[in-house]
């Protein structure tokens, strides 16, 4: 039987917009009904579940062993971090101790600020069966509430992974691709069955750091006007060329 949702749970769940607060306590918001289904059924542990009577009554099956607290929509709103609140928002303690996945193809990512950006990647790495994300420590918060909506249920599959990336590009053993704006032509790229990709931040690319570093450089051929393209979309322009 669930219970009622409190004011000090509405103020606990608020504080989780704010990563300070998600780094404290180890824990982080998912909302959407999409979204918290995926959850219940990765191996994420979720501390509570709250959401409208209706929304508790159809996932009875599914929430058996969840603690429940119902609330109004007006409880909902307030805990929310968006505009529009779902009708449901679950709580869920953070991955702790990751283990690195096998994947023939990896992702890393260098200075992504956008959590939009992010998510999306997430995503479009679970859509190719990518299994290891690793970031930069300067790399949006994963448990951003953006970046857990944007990735639709992906941040449930796809390990992210924050450390040294200079360590993890001259411990591979995998062909290394920078994406850059002066590389060759990823029409021209010889075919492999796998890689690490590299992605530089929206406004300064692949740090000079990184770059000392032996590489392919590779890029996305223009033929229009458009200064750059964003992050999530040359992920997903890339990979689909060099994994298929």
């Amino acid at each position: 039987m669930p219970k009622l949702v409190t004011k000090n749970q509405i103020k606990f769940v608020q504080s989780l917009h704010r990563k300070k607060y998600r780094q404290k306590y180890s824990q982080f918001m998912v909302e959407g009904e999409k979204s918290v289904v995926e959850l219940i059924h990765s191996n994420f542990i979720i501390d509570s579940i709250y959401a409208t009577s209706d929304w508790i009554n159809e996932h009875q099956d599914i929430t058996k062993d969840i603690p429940l607290f119902e609330s109004s929509k007006t409880d909902l709103e307030r805990m929310s971090f968006f505009k529009s609140a779902s009708p449901v928002i679950a709580v869920a303690n953070q991955a702790i101790n990751q283990i690195r996945q096998k994947s023939d193809w990896e992702l890393i990512l260098d200075d992504i600020k956008d959590p939009g950006n992010l998510g999306t990647i997430v995503r479009i790495a679970d859509w190719y069966g990518i299994k290891n994300i690793y970031c930069s420590e300067e790399t949006v918060d994963v448990y951003n509430p953006k970046t857990i909506s944007s990735s639709m249920g992906s941040f449930s599959r796809v390990q992210v992974i924050y450390g040294d990336l200079k360590h993890q590009i001259q411990e591979s053993t995998k062909p290394i691709y920078y994406t850059l704006m002066d590389g060759d032509s990823l029409y021209h790229v010889p075919k492999t069955t796998s890689g690490l990709i590299v992605i530089g931040g929206e406004a300064n690319g692949i740090s000079p750091e990184l770059l000392l570093l032996k590489h392919n450089a590779i890029t996305i051929p223009r033929t229009g006007e458009a200064e750059s393209l964003n992050a999530a979309i040359a992920t997903a322009i890339v990979c689909d060329r060099l994994m298929r």
